[in-house]
């Protein structure tokens, strides 16, 4: 499970898709812009109107979620080497 660097808590939802309630602003910005209705409105009893990714499985990877997130409140799971591959992805080359 991802956790959020200023996380203190247990108030991240999701696994494939974690949403840290904590930095959500109920923006509902990554809502509109997930094309897979992966996350859906929820009203939390401490944290207010926030984002909850119960359709996660629906994920299809394209990160479009945490691009639309401007309070950094979403990280999408990434498969193995991914990291790998983006970062070979911009070196170019060899």
């Amino acid at each position: 499970m991802w956790v959020h660097d200023s996380d203190t808590s247990d108030e991240i939802h999701g696994t494939i898709v974690g949403v840290h309630l904590a930095s959500c602003n109920g923006c509902m910005k990554c809502i509109e812009a997930c094309p897979t209705n992966v996350l859906v409105q929820w009203k939390h009893e401490s944290f207010g109107p926030v984002v909850d990714p119960s359709n996660e499985s629906d994920c299809i990877l394209c990160f479009v979620c945490e691009v639309a997130c401007k309070t950094d409140a979403i990280h999408v799971q990434r498969k193995g080497g991914s990291q790998e591959t983006l970062e070979s992805l911009l070196r170019g080359a060899d």
